[in-house]
């Protein structure tokens, strides 16, 4: 049975190709890197006479007032400032990419997980996030979640900034797939980077998981979907594997996050308050293993 997860992984990824080649063939033909640097700030709730004040570079109103003026300034340092600024890939800023948002890949990887999430708030940032998924009892394995980190940071008295991180390739009916989810929400927890849930359309997810649409006010101004509790799933076994519908995910589940929380107890929540009454979460869950 652990061959069909696979098989489903595989066929995720032609989709995500065959998307990227559909869609993405080249810049549109009135694109250029004045449009899209504008397009970026204003995506950060930055309007267009505002950039002058972020930017290191000397530019004035007259600078910012349409495209062909920021043309005459715009410049490579002017570009990567931005795109660092922003934590966006430079080449989208060149044209030269439909990538806008380098996402951030941590399937199988919930170390490297925590390590990320040490180092934004090494910064001295705040960190929160929202996992976004269109996963359903009834919907195939497939990519249909990913986690949105939110970070904003100073760059001077009163002026705070937020960049986003997408972390996406996660299929949450896949067992393994789900463990490892569950890991890093315990980890972040544990870190005081508290990720909320949001249950969407998968059109939402094909949007944005890939990091190839600007994050504009549907996600910065407010939280769309329906909510849900991610941490459940690291307190309740029964909410960790809730809407199972094969043996195999059940049994998957149940043996990797047990393997995980085995090798660092980072990845578990038991010191928090037991929705099991006092059992802890790594018992239940091996009786659990057991009983299948």
């Amino acid at each position: 049975m652990a061959v069909f997860g696979e098989i489903n992984s595989f066929l995720d990824f032609c989709e995500r190709v065959k998307r990227w080649f559909g869609k993405n063939k080249g810049p549109a033909i009135n694109d250029n890197p004045a449009k899209r640097f504008f397009e970026l700030f204003e995506a950060h709730g930055i309007h267009r006479n505002q950039i002058p004040r972020y930017v290191s570079q000397k530019l004035s109103l007259t600078d910012v007032q349409d495209e062909k003026s920021l043309l005459k300034k715009l410049d490579q340092k002017m570009i990567d400032d931005a795109a660092d600024l922003f934590a966006v890939n430079r080449e989208w800023l060149e044209c030269a990419s439909p990538d806008i948002y380098i996402a951030h890949d941590f399937y199988k990887r919930p170390k490297k997980f925590l390590a990320f999430i040490e180092e934004v708030l090494s910064k001295g940032s705040d960190l929160q996030g929202i996992i976004y998924t269109s996963a359903t009892e009834e919907s195939p394995q497939r990519e249909d979640t990913f986690i949105l980190l939110e970070e904003d940071f100073s760059i001077g008295e009163g002026q705070v900034l937020s960049r986003y991180h997408i972390c996406n390739n996660w299929h949450f009916n896949y067992g393994k797939s789900r463990a490892y989810l569950t890991a890093c929400v315990a980890a972040a927890w544990k870190k005081d980077v508290f990720l909320h849930g949001r249950k969407v359309p998968h059109e939402f997810i094909t949007k944005y998981a890939e990091g190839q649409s600007l994050l504009g006010e549907d996600i910065r101004d407010h939280s769309p979907g329906q909510h849900w509790h991610p941490e459940d799933m690291a307190l309740d076994p029964d909410k960790f594997l809730a809407g199972f519908r094969e043996g195999h995910n059940k049994v998957s589940a149940l043996k990797t996050i047990i393997r995980v929380q085995s090798d660092d107890e980072q990845f578990t929540l038991n010191e928090m308050y037991s929705v099991l009454r006092g059992v802890p979460f790594s018992e239940k869950l091996k009786s659990l293993e057991q009983s299948e």
